[in-house]
Formats: structure tokens, sequence, C-alpha cells
């Protein structure tokens, strides 16, 4: 049976909790001036940046109004968006779950430099030169679970305060970051910037207070009691002049037999072959999470008049110790290169100099420990009512992400693939993974607009402009996202017995986003001096970014 339909009957529409209409406001010097800053958001959005994974998918309504909501902050969820919106809730208790499902789609297009003359030997035939691989799924941790290969962000909270008291006091948990892709096709080009990866912190209880100073300001803190969990797991190649000159001696010395001389110094094939430019040398299984990376926020909600608030919330950095467990897998041609590296004693004593692995391992694996910091962040929004049924609202987000300069993962033993790159320049040692990030702060904005189109219905849009907080320079395919534009729309209803309902709906899209072949140190340098971690060295790259989000909330006052 369609809405339309019950809300026919007019027994149906008695069924409606009615809203209600609020006085006519009168004109202040003050409107013009909110009025401006909100046009002024709409038509400049040169002016400020943002990042994919903040408050990508926590509640229904700010999903529709692009998350727009710090000076109307969106019921229980207030936890988040702005604790003193608690204090706008009614007297008694308020209850409200609710789940939404994003699906994230990364198409990465390779296609060949045609300036690039190739490697050391002639080696400019990449197979992966014209293909392209989009995910087959999403990824993300489930505490006491494990992975799962979909997204899925659920909502639970309540509220309560006595009547007529000045205090509020609620309980929720969300996802407020979260992130998580697979590449699942054996022959998708992106399985070598990230098989699958995940980033998240999910808050399983937030306690929350707020208390309402006066009849137009509202104070609130939340205290977020938080998991983080991070995995990727990586096919890895290096194609890199000194790897492919392993390969070019393996190919010259092929045959080249001296009796008893060759076993005491270089047995041929040099290099046990070498290992080629394209070849995979081995593929990386990461997991980490840290159980306890407390967080909190604060918030302001200032109403001093019917038609007008302002809404401030800061949000605190989440210092997070993440450690688990990692794999590394070799290959046969990196086996071959290592064994030969032991196979007379000159090469045990020139390894042994060098610092070279001599004996093969077709495996590593053990515990591993990370350092990571979500920024800090501070958003403030205003809400203008020009018309009893119509909010404006416009929202800026500061976000602290140049707090976190690299990615430094720190192993239990010598990982041969560390003690045979750091020949070719890499510093970070024979135990730490170091990928250089230098994140920059950004800044978002967003608009939205809510109309009362009936008593019992609410319409909303929103918009909001996103800019990476990722350098061009230092973009990569484990969790980089790119500048993205994220269109917001949904309703609400009121229904009888104190019972709502809201809808969202996001579309967010980034259609080309390209790199040049040298335009990253994370992905396609050619330098051979930069062997972590460029996978895709001598090939420009195209990524088209889409995510489709559905989410609904259910309310019930008690």
């Amino acid at each position: 049976m369609g809405i339309k339909k019950v809300f026919r009957d007019a027994d149906a529409v008695s069924l409606i909790s009615h809203i209600p209409h609020r006085a006519s406001h009168t004109a202040h010097p003050l409107f013009a001036i909110v009025a401006t800053l909100f046009l002024l958001f709409m038509f400049f959005p040169s002016l400020c940046h943002a990042v994919f994974t903040e408050q990508l998918a926590i509640d229904s309504k700010a999903i529709s109004l692009a998350n727009t909501v710090t000076a109307d902050p969106p019921g229980v969820m207030s936890i988040h968006y702005n604790p003193a919106g608690l204090s706008n809730l009614p007297d008694g208790g308020v209850f409200a779950q609710g789940i939404a499902l994003p699906v994230i789609q990364q198409t990465a297009k390779f296609t060949p430099d045609p300036d690039f003359e190739g490697f050391l030997g002639g080696f400019n035939q990449d197979p992966l030169a014209n293909t392209q691989g989009t995910n087959t799924s999403g990824k993300m941790y489930i505490p006491f679970y494990g992975t799962l290969d979909f997204l899925l962000s659920p909502t639970l909270g309540f509220s309560h305060r006595k009547k007529g008291s000045r205090w509020t006091f609620a309980l929720g948990t969300y996802a407020p970051i979260a992130i998580g892709i697979v590449h699942g096709d054996y022959d998708d080009p992106a399985r070598f910037g990230g098989k699958s990866v995940y980033q998240q912190h999910l808050i399983y209880a937030a306690p929350t207070v707020s208390y309402r100073m006066t009849s137009s300001l509202s104070l609130g803190l939340s205290v977020g009691f938080g998991q983080s969990a991070m995995g990727a797991q990586v096919d890895m190649r290096d194609p890199n002049d000194l790897v492919a000159l392993t390969r070019v001696l393996g190919n010259a010395t092929e045959g080249l037999e001296i009796p008893v001389l060759s076993e005491l110094t270089l047995p041929p094939p040099w290099f046990g072959g070498g290992v080629g430019p394209y070849d995979q040398v081995a593929s990386m299984d990461l997991s980490l999470r840290d159980d306890f990376s407390p967080s909190y926020n604060l918030g302001l909600l200032w109403q001093p008049r019917e038609w007008f608030s302002f809404g401030l919330c800061y949000h605190s950095a989440i210092k997070v110790n993440f450690s688990g467990d990692y794999r590394f897998d070799y290959t046969d041609v990196w086996q071959r290169m290592v064994h030969w590296f032991g196979s007379s004693p000159l090469l045990v004593d020139v390894s042994g100099m060098l610092d070279l692995p001599i004996h093969e391992v077709p495996s590593q694996s053990g515990s591993a420990t990370a350092e990571m910091t979500f920024p800090q962040m501070l958003q403030f929004g205003i809400k203008v009512k020009p018309f009893k049924r119509l909010s404006l609202l416009a929202d800026l987000l500061w976000s602290n992400w140049s707090v976190e300069d690299q990615d430094k993962i720190v192993f239990d033993q010598d990982i041969q693939l560390l003690r045979v790159v750091k020949l070719m320049g890499y510093t970070g040692g024979d135990r730490a993974l170091i990928i250089k990030r230098n994140f920059r702060n950004t800044w978002t904005w967003s608009v939205g607009l809510e109309y009362q189109l009936l008593d019992w219905l609410a319409l909303r849009c929103g918009y909001e402009k996103r800019k990476s907080s990722v350098r061009e320079e230092y973009f990569d395919l484990l969790y980089s996202i790119p500048d993205l534009d994220y269109y917001g729309g949904g309703f609400g209803i009121k229904l009888k017995k104190n019972l709502s309902i809201d809808v969202g709906f996001a579309y967010i899209i980034n259609k080309s986003f390209k790199i040049p072949d040298n335009g990253s140190v994370n992905l396609n340098s050619t330098e051979f001096t930069k062997p972590v971690y460029n996978p895709y060295a001598g090939l420009d790259m195209d990524l088209k970014t889409v995510s489709y989000i559905a989410a609904i909330t259910i309310t019930k006052r008690f």
C-alpha cells in the first residue's frame, strides 16, 4: 500500500503529528549578513577543501543535507554533529536506530606514457598498459567477527531529560570515519596499489551530556570510546631501472659456466636469472587495530532568534596505537634471487657486508605496530529561516590532516624485501615500511535546504564540496581519494505516537582524476631511488570515483 493511499483517507490523516507554525519573522540586519554568507558558500567553491573519510555515512538527516547540520543538529545523533543540540530534544526519552548503506565504485585506468622510453634493457611493454579495473566490493571490520566484503554503517542512540531540567543525557554508537574497497578480480591492475584496503574508526559507546545555560544558549560534551582498525592486501612489484638490471645481467650470464671458479664466485645466471621490472615479487597482508582509542566532542548552540541559530563543534584528535599481524608471501623469482645471494663463498661475504638476505623463504609473518592520528576538527554553521517553512543552512569544517606526514608500519623482524630495496635508496630500515604522506589541512564547505512541505513532511537537499587532504605528488591507490562533489537529498516524516522516519540519499562523484607518469612518488615515479612504492612507473593513471549512500533512521519518543 503506497504512502499516498494511506494519507488519502481522512482517518489516516489523523495519525500524522502536526508541526506548530512559527510566528512570522521581523527583518533584521543580521539576516542580510547570514544570507550573504550562504550565497558566498554557494558561488565560491574554490575557497574550501575536504577529505572523503570524514563523517561519510552517519545520520540520515545529515546525509540528505550533505552534513550541513552544525546549527541544526539531527536529533540523538547530535552526539556527533553538535552535542549541544541534545537540548532541543523533548523531555522524556528519545530512541533512534539508523542504518546507512554506502557503495563505493573506483575505476582506475592505466595508459603508457608516450614519452617514457622504458627501463634499462629496453623494458617498455608493461602488461598493465591500456588496462583498467573496478573494485568488486567494499570492505569493513566488525569487532569480534572480522572483515566483511561490503559496507554497512549502523547507528544507535537514546537520550533522556527530566521534565523541566536543564540537563540532557544521551548514549550512542556510530562510525565517524570509514573507507574500504576490494579489487577482487585476478587481472585488476589496481591490485598492485591496493588489492583490498579498509580504514575506520568505530565509536561503540559515546556518553553525552548537554546543558541549557539560557533560553538561547546550550553547551554539550560527548566522550567517545572507540576502536580503530586498518588492513591492506597488496600484490607488489617494483618497475625500476635497478630491478631491470638484475634481469639484464641474468639473461646475459645464462649458461656462463666456468668450472669451479663460477661456483666460488658468481654462479650463473647472475641474480638467479634476475627480477624483471614487471614481475610480481611479493604479496603483503596486513591487519591492525586499536581496541581503545578515545575522543571527545565539544558543542555550542546559540539560538538568539526564532529564525536564526549558530552552531559550533570541536572534534578532538584521535591518537591510535595499532597492533596486529602481517604476512609477506614471496614469488619464485624473488626466492631464486635471494638463494643466489648465498650461493657461493664470495656472495655470502658480499651479502654480509651489504646486509642482504641469503636464505630464501616462501613467506614471513609476525606482529606489527603503527601509530596514527586522526585529525582534530572544528565545525561551525548557521541556520536561517527567511520563511517559517524554509530553513537555509551553511557549514564550514576545518580538519587538521597535516598532523600526519607519513605512514610507518614496524615489523617484528627484518623483512627481506626491505633489506634489498635499501640498496636502491630506501631509508626506512629493515623493519619499517614508511610511505610519505605530507597531508594538508582542509576546509570543507556545505550548504543545505529544508522545506516543511506539510506539517508531517519535510523535504531536504544539500551540497558539499570536498577537496582531498592528499597532495597529488603523494597520491596512491591504498586509501587516497581525490576531490569529490557530494549531493544529498531526502525527507522526514512525522507520524502519530511520537514516531518519525528520516530517509537520506547521497551521490558522491569525481568523474576523472589524472596522475601523469612521474606525478606521484607513491604511485608512478620512475626515479630508481624511489623503490617504495611506485608500482605504476611509466604509466599515466585516470581514476573515476563514485559513491552512493542510502540511509534510514527511525526515532521514537517515550
